[in-house]
């Protein structure tokens, strides 16, 4: 399962009704964030009631809505939190000390060895997120689009890196590389949901890579 990583800070929440007495006064917002951002990955949004976010979250429903407003303001600080950390693992993964090509390659296995044992099948977030929300949910497609723009973004500064150490192929256009590579890697993390196994995978990532050159 992605780790949601982040530094962690503390929150009060107000004396509310009754309901809430007996429970701690204080929680962690960056633990009920990981934690909504489980349940939302495992479920998906619609398919989750509040009730399940307040167990999985130990936070009363008044004390979560004080702090992320409501239902869908815990989804978008889930899905942000999620994306950081997706961006900035593909970032370090390309950014690597060894040969653009190599790092590239090296990458885009890691997204046949992730989808392949996706838990229970439930997918990427971010994917998940476009599928099911797109393209009712305005308030968040500003966040899906910056996100998958961010990742191809990532995609075309390495293949410009490979272009300039001669391994990639000069004529090719680095920005659409970037998207081209993006749907390579949302593709994969759809079929592994499927029974597609890493082999299978694996010989989208060569077919990737030789179009490269």
């Amino acid at each position: 399962m992605t780790t949601f990583d982040s530094s962690r800070t503390r929150a009060r929440s107000r004396p509310g009704r009754s309901a809430e007495r007996g429970r701690p006064r204080e929680f962690d917002v960056d633990q009920a964030i990981d934690a909504a951002a489980r349940i939302f990955w495992a479920h998906g949004y619609h398919a989750t009631p509040v009730e399940a976010l307040c167990d999985a979250t130990g936070v009363f429903r008044g004390s979560l809505y004080r702090t992320f407003g409501d239902k869908h303001g815990l989804l978008v600080a889930a899905f942000d939190r999620y994306a950081e950390g997706a961006v900035a693992r593909l970032k370090e993964r390309l950014a690597a000390d060894m040969p653009p090509a190599d790092a590239l390659r090296a990458a885009l296995l890691h997204y046949t060895l992730v989808s392949a044992n996706l838990l229970d099948r439930h997918g990427c977030l971010i994917t998940n997120a476009a599928i099911e929300l797109l393209p009712d949910d305005q308030d968040m497609r500003s966040h899906i689009e910056s996100t998958l723009h961010r990742i191809a973004t990532q995609f075309s500064l390495a293949i410009a890196r490979g272009q300039q150490a001669g391994q990639f192929d000069k004529r090719l256009d680095a920005e659409e590389v970037g998207r081209f590579l993006l749907c390579i890697v949302q593709g994969m993390r759809v079929l592994g949901k499927t029974d597609l196994d890493k082999s299978a995978l694996t010989s989208i990532v060569d077919m990737t890579m030789r179009a490269l050159v």
